[in-house]
């Protein structure tokens, strides 16, 4: 039996306006409960100590009918089978995101929506190592009820960009520990109705306990309607700080950031970088080039793979909503000039746009970047492709796309990575730039983003 086979074991096509069980591998269980209507936002709902109980269906059912999708976890199920994995570190946020990402493309979502976490009482506390362990961008954000400090974790979990998540305790396992800076917003709710509160010796927690045992009536609440208040609270100030695109590019998944008010080269005043993402979308290490790019005065405009290629593109309709962003940017700016810049599954696109852009688009393209490119360019997202298991029948091999680029490449590879395209013959018009670590680069993408500021092609500098 194949691994796809496996872990997508017993899936059951989710019926509308519902709820519906399916099992997926490392999760065992997942408790699903759709909205009435089109799904505009996934939820990721992790449940207490004690597993998926009425509580848990309770609280899934109030964000369902706020419109959330939301996919529920049994904790304690999923904790055992993360833990007998044999790792020396544990890596819940790629589990996590793998998951939403088969639910969403099978549950027949629309357009892909990153999942904000949602966490009570002992999964509140996961919920937050997962959030502060995942890249910038894997997760919309956190909404946590209740906390629960006496979670334990037999290993540590692996550091993620934000630096380690857990620490040991004297008595040889782990504790979730706060992180300087979360990679994403946070609304904590300690004291929501129900919801376990478990923080140690930490005064106002006691304190709350104390209040909870002598006055239930005053503090007992409807978890439901909490919930549901939270929720929409949360959408709220999410919403009012989305900023709506101009009517000719609003339907493209693309990020605007501008130049920093300090940028430190003023060469770069017309300078625009497209930056097509990984399979994982705008995250982490497109994050963190587009930081090293606008502090050097480029404009960045990422666009992200998992939105655009959710649903099979082809090489054409690519090139041509890169073509509407060029067209789109270049208006505003008549100097405006553009690099194209690609990771990994975003990088094998780069020269297959590039060689199919219209003339006067591809005029003002001054040069790409590749960033650990594939062996083929792909058009459409496959959750098999996270487990090397996928076929693309329709994929592009980008050897003779490299020998057709009529701009200048750069291919960037980890020096760890034996079998990168970057270290095979390349075109004359294709250099090739090695920087330390694997294809995620020791997680180092300030050093990965200097590392393409100074290595663009030079009638792109």
């Amino acid at each position: 039996m194949s691994v796809l086979s496996l872990v997508f074991a017993g899936w059951a096509a989710l019926a509308a306006n519902g709820r519906e069980t399916i099992d997926y591998g490392l999760f065992g269980s997942l408790h699903l409960s759709r909205p009435a209507g089109e799904i505009a936002h996934t939820v990721l709902l992790f449940s207490d100590r004690d597993g998926w109980t009425a509580r848990q269906q309770v609280l899934g059912d109030a964000l369902a009918g706020q419109g959330a999708f939301v996919i529920g976890i049994d904790l304690p199920a999923y904790l055992a089978r993360m833990e007998a994995i044999k790792d020396k570190c544990s890596y819940p946020a790629g589990h996590v995101e793998e998951a939403a990402h088969w639910v969403e493309r099978n549950a027949g979502v629309a357009n892909y929506s990153v999942p904000l976490v949602v966490g009570d009482g002992a999964g509140a506390t996961f919920a937050y190592a997962l959030a502060a362990q995942a890249p910038a961008g894997t997760f919309e954000g956190l909404l946590t009820l209740g906390w629960d400090a006496a979670l334990r974790f037999p290993k540590a979990f692996c550091a993620g960009d934000a630096g380690a998540t857990t620490l040991a305790t004297a008595a040889g396992d782990w504790q979730v520990q706060p992180v300087k800076t979360l990679p994403l917003p946070w609304s904590a709710h300690p004291f929501a109705a129900g919801a376990r509160l478990d923080a140690g010796n930490v005064p106002l927690a006691v304190a709350w306990r104390w209040f909870a045992a002598l006055a239930p009536s005053l503090a007992a609440g409807d978890p439901a309607r909490e919930v549901a208040a939270s929720w929409r609270r949360w959408r709220r100030a999410e919403d009012a700080q989305r900023t709506a695109l101009p009517d000719d590019v609003a339907d493209l998944p693309i990020t605007e950031i501008a130049p920093t008010a300090a940028a430190k080269n003023p060469a770069n005043a017309h300078r625009v970088a497209i930056i097509v993402t990984g399979d994982g979308g705008w995250a982490g290490l497109d994050r963190g080039v587009a930081d090293a790019l606008t502090a050097d005065g480029v404009r960045v405009i990422g666009f992200s793979t998992l939105k655009f290629f959710w649903h099979k593109q082809t090489p054409e309709a690519a090139a041509a909503a890169i073509a509407r962003v060029i067209a789109h940017y270049g208006a505003a700016d008549a100097d405006a000039r553009f690099v194209v810049i690609g990771y990994s599954f975003g990088a094998s696109l780069v020269p297959v746009i590039v060689n199919r852009l219209p003339e006067a688009a591809r005029a003002r393209v001054q040069g790409g970047v590749m960033i650990s490119p594939d062996d083929e360019a792909v058009f459409e997202i496959h959750v098999g492709d996270w487990f090397g298991s996928t076929h693309h029948d329709e994929a592009l091999p980008i050897g003779p796309e490299l020998a057709q680029a009529r701009v200048p490449l750069v291919c960037v590879h980890g020096n760890d990575e034996d079998d990168s395209v970057c270290l095979k013959p390349l075109p004359a018009g294709v250099r090739a730039v090695g920087l330390p670590g694997g294809h995620h680069y020791d997680g180092d993408y300030a050093a990965l983003g200097a590392a393409i500021v100074a290595n663009l092609p030079a009638a792109a500098r």
